[in-house]
């Protein structure tokens, strides 16, 4: 295996702020909006990251 080749199926849960935001603008462009539950998930995530990080 290639390990310059990113790992398609990371966990959300497992995923940095930087990478929920670069998953949350591939979603938008290829899903045709924000409407799908997968990235209804990756911004719940992402709001749990940064509450932790603030609070």
């Amino acid at each position: 295996m290639s390990e310059e080749k990113e790992k398609k199926n990371k966990k959300i849960a497992k995923m940095t702020v930087a990478e929920i935001d670069a998953a949350i603008k591939k979603s938008v462009e290829t899903m045709n909006g924000e409407a799908s539950l997968y990235v209804r998930h990756l911004r719940e995530r992402k709001e749990e990251l940064l509450a932790r990080k603030s609070g």
